[in-house]
């Protein structure tokens, strides 16, 4: 069977995916690579097709802009769940699907090996981002805002994992994908994916079906907690985890070992340096 890479986007242009799409190129990866795009660019498709990537549109063609453009009174990060959804039932099967954010992440390597390796005997994988909710003040206040103060109390002990990067065998993940849209259209604050998705995953039948990956696992890093200069001496005395390290242009875990995945690199100015000079054309 097949594996999928897949992502979405809306108004960036090849200057902002050219890091996420060269990084899979070059990592290894044997599968599949979609990108579902609401609004782009004739140029940044083409850049994308070149690249290997199927492009899924479902916005209309404006000839007079060069450019395919879509209009949803929905936010794209909940929107995205559904035509990944939608991508995914009518494909043939995949074995393994991968989904990440495209604008701040990179993969060091083929995530089809870590998986592999790793899920026999688990249908999904999740990955940490090493601190609890009570802890990180966006998400902290994002779960009440999301949920109220009564599941906030519940849930607030909990750790974080984070819904930009999502893998599983193919079936598994069309599942979930279907169950985040719908647990999110209807919430009252524009980002809902996030702890929608980490209230779904502390319940059955995820907590049976699912690997909860730590970051010194090496599958993941979320280096918005665990390495942002701005915040992480707020954030240090709640980490669950050692932080990450660059270690000959690579990002790795406390002990070495290199990431699969690198997500919001952005976040660390002189790592983003580094890796945007590696995955640059």
């Amino acid at each position: 069977m097949r594996d999928l890479i897949i992502g979405c986007t809306t108004n960036y242009d090849w200057d902002k995916l050219k890091y996420w799409v060269n990084s899979i190129n070059k990592s290894g990866f044997q599968g599949d690579k979609v990108m579902v795009a609401f609004n782009i660019s004739f140029e940044t498709i083409e850049k994308l097709i070149g690249a290997g990537f199927q492009v899924v549109l479902p916005g209309k063609k404006n000839e007079e802009e060069r450019r395919y453009e879509y209009q949803s009174n929905l936010p794209v990060h909940v929107e995205r769940f559904i035509h990944i959804y939608n991508y995914l039932h009518t494909s043939e099967p995949y074995r393994f699907v991968i989904t990440t954010d495209v604008k701040d992440v990179i993969f060091q390597s083929d995530p089809t090996k870590f998986l592999g390796m790793e899920l026999p005997g688990a249908k999904l994988m999740f990955a940490s981002e090493s601190i609890k909710y009570k802890d990180e003040p966006w998400g902290n206040q994002n779960l009440i805002e999301t949920f109220g103060p009564y599941f906030h109390n519940i849930f607030k002990e909990n750790e974080i994992y984070n819904v930009g990067v999502l893998a599983g065998r193919g079936e598994a993940m069309k599942h979930l994908f279907a169950m985040i849209f719908v647990m999110s259209v209807n919430r009252p604050i524009p980002i809902v994916d996030q702890s929608t998705f980490n209230f779904m995953i502390s319940q059955e039948p995820y907590k049976s079906i699912a690997r909860y990956m730590k970051s010194e696992d090496g599958w993941a890093c979320q280096l918005g907690t665990t390495a942002d200069p701005s915040k992480i001496e707020q954030s240090r005395p709640f980490l669950l985890e050692a932080e990450p390290k660059m270690i000959d242009g690579k990002v790795a875990t406390s002990t070495g070992k290199d990431f699969t995945i690198v997500h919001q690199y952005d976040r660390v100015p002189e790592w983003k340096k580094i890796i945007e000079e590696k995955y640059n054309d």
